[in-house]
């Protein structure tokens, strides 16, 4: 078990060092990579965030690339719909998803709604009555 955790731990660290490669084709290939393994049973957020994958993550919604941009999504859509909105939303997610909501992709669009509908909590409308005068 403790094996299994040190392979995992291994695993995040180099895609998040390969995502921030110089190289387009090696980022793609890496988030991409990353976002699968959200597709797994057993994927869980918590190292992803622990080795600082939010703040390396959220950069790449402005790639021009929109494989890496849909990738990223699927991350971010995994990591909040484990739980873990506080982490995305500290890591200044909303903000990013805010910028690139009008993005030409589809894809993109539908993605960003999907991300936004699981961050932002839905305002609930509150009534109060406004204090009656004493004459």
């Amino acid at each position: 078990m403790a094996e299994d955790l040190q392979i995992r731990q291994d695993i995040t660290r180099n895609l998040l060092d390969r995502i921030v490669s110089p190289l387009p084709d090696v980022r793609e290939g890496a988030v991409e990579a990353l976002a699968l393994s959200t597709e797994d049973e057993d994927w869980r957020p918590d190292e992803l965030i622990r080795q600082g994958g939010i703040a390396i993550i959220a950069p790449l919604l402005h790639e021009k690339n929109a494989h890496i941009v849909v990738s990223a999504l699927d991350i971010i859509i995994a990591t909040a719909s484990a739980g873990e909105e506080e982490a995305l939303i500290e890591g200044g997610v909303i903000d990013v998803l805010d910028q690139i909501q009008d993005h030409k992709d589809p894809l993109i669009q539908k993605k960003v709604r999907e991300a936004l509908w699981l961050l932002v909590p839905e305002v609930e409308v509150v009534v109060t009555s406004k204090p009656q005068d004493d004459y």
